[in-house]
């Protein structure tokens, strides 16, 4: 039983390090902060100016904007639309870290799941089978002989790496004593969470994982609460692995040979219903894409194996959103743990539900009553032409030739903490830089990145500071 859950375990894990939204990967990090952490201060925020947000940002519905640096070597090219909700102002929120609860789970079981009854596979300590049938033993030795052929190296389960001839023969002697099916036994669906489980060495308490069948599909649950000060991995997955899982964002075009027949805008209404119905009223939905599977084909090339549309959603607090990007803040400077923003997508191909993502889940609490003063938007595009610069030199100091082009600028709220507090931030309002980058690296090579949910500069709407979205300060 314990070889079995931990296999389970590690594909989890496997599939949920590979379907974090990538935010600015493959370029290098700037040497030097552009912003230092501010002192906690006593005093209350500068009172906002009269009128609406509208009013008082007085930003155009459109801006553009060309720069470069001396050397022709950065440039930036803004043609965006300018977004500014539609609200009286801005507060100060506090924000909690939370994990999940039972009404959490039996929300989302109920709604995407039909309540169905969690479930595992029913295998003895000792069974040499290991808990699998005959027919998946015989995929899995057919899998690593086509796999062997490509000359890839084998890693088993545990991340050992293996010879392929090892790992078929005891394939081959666990499918002598394989049953064609297997019992299941009912887990008892308790979500629970104890702070000081992973230091009494029973971590397993915070975690909930098994089966659910709805609608004639298997598909896995994985509910983690793990939340101290310094390690968190605070998650909610309902995947369904029957296409290979591990949904990858692929941009808002399907994948290369395959298909999906169902338009975004019904999956998008499918999705906001299911969150409707979940109860999930300070939730809206924000934008989506196509995401896809992925397997290696004869030739060791990795294909599309599936396509489904993903649909982001984001919180909604007094009206105003929380800017949605693809930045997981994931990043930390020191010895603690990061804080990665809240993430809730859900992704359907054209049979039903694939994939339900809900991560570090929050409190929100007022921590004033006053609107905050907002910048004049003149002040905040000067601010950005002189610090975008700075932020990005170390692409020409490593010789490499770079062109942003920025088509949205956003202002809404923002989770910011401070650093080494994990626990507890504060809401605020800033203004994001959406776009994508074009970088012409000294071999010739050149790489396009970015898009809707790549927001590559972001201010602090009250005082001009720049945000560091990786570090959440």
């Amino acid at each position: 039983m314990r070889k079995s859950k931990r296999w389970m375990a590690v594909i989890m894990a496997a599939g949920l390090a590979a379907s974090v939204l990538a935010g600015c990967g493959g370029t290098p990090e700037p040497e030097e902060d552009l912003v230092k952490p501010k002192e906690e201060s006593t005093q209350a925020p500068q009172a906002a100016a009269e009128g609406s947000i509208a009013d008082q940002v007085q930003a155009p519905s459109r801006f553009a904007l060309e720069f470069s640096d001396t050397a022709g070597q950065l440039s930036v090219s803004v043609d965006a639309s300018v977004t500014v909700p539609a609200a009286e102002g801005f507060r100060l929120k506090t924000v909690a870290s939370r994990t999940f609860t039972q009404e959490d789970y039996d929300a989302v079981n109920r709604v995407l799941l039909g309540g169905g009854a969690l479930w595992e596979r029913a295998v003895e300590e000792d069974d040499p089978a290991h808990g699998f049938t005959k027919a998946e033993i015989e995929q899995r030795i057919e899998e690593l002989k086509r796999l062997e052929a490509t000359g890839a190296t084998y890693v088993d389960e545990y991340g050992d790496e293996r010879s392929y001839g090892e790992a078929i023969k005891n394939f081959e002697e666990m499918l002598k004593y394989a049953p064609d099916t297997v019992g299941t036994r009912e887990i008892e669906a308790k979500v629970q969470y104890d702070p000081d489980a992973a230091a009494n060495g029973t971590p397993e308490k915070n975690w909930l994982m098994g089966n659910i069948t709805a609608d004639g599909k298997d598909y896995v649950v994985s509910l983690g609460n793990e939340l101290t000060p310094d390690w968190r991995w605070i998650s909610f997955m309902v995947s369904y692995l029957e296409n290979g899982g591990n949904y990858m964002p692929v941009g808002d075009t399907p994948a290369a040979g395959t298909s999906l027949n169902a338009p975004p805008e019904d999956i998008i209404s499918k999705a906001e219903q299911a969150a409707a119905d979940m109860g999930f009223d300070e939730f809206m939905s924000c934008g989506g894409e196509y995401f896809s599977t992925f397997t290696e084909d004869e030739e060791g090339k990795m294909v599309a194996a599936d396509n489904g549309y993903g649909v982001y959603f984001t919180r909604v607090i007094d009206g105003i959103p929380v800017t949605y990007t693809h930045t997981d803040g994931s990043t930390s400077e020191g010895n603690w743990s990061s804080w990665p923003y809240e993430k809730l997508y859900m992704i359907y191909n054209d049979e039903g539900l694939v994939d339900f993502q809900w991560w570090d889940p929050y409190t929100v609490a007022d921590k004033s009553d006053e609107y905050v003063f907002l910048m004049p938007f003149d002040e905040i595009q000067k601010i950005f032409k002189e610090m975008f610069q700075k932020k990005y030199a170390f692409y020409t100091e490593n010789n490499m030739k770079v062109n942003f082009a920025i088509d949205e600028i956003r202002l809404g709220y923002m989770r910011v903490m401070e650093k080494g507090n994990v626990m507890e931030g504060t809401m605020v309002p800033v203004w994001d830089f959406f776009g994508s980058q074009t970088v012409e690296r000294e071999d010739g090579t050149t790489e396009v990145t970015g898009g809707p949910y790549d927001s590559w500069f972001t201010i602090n709407a009250m005082d001009g500071t720049v945000i560091d979205r990786n570090l959440g300060y």
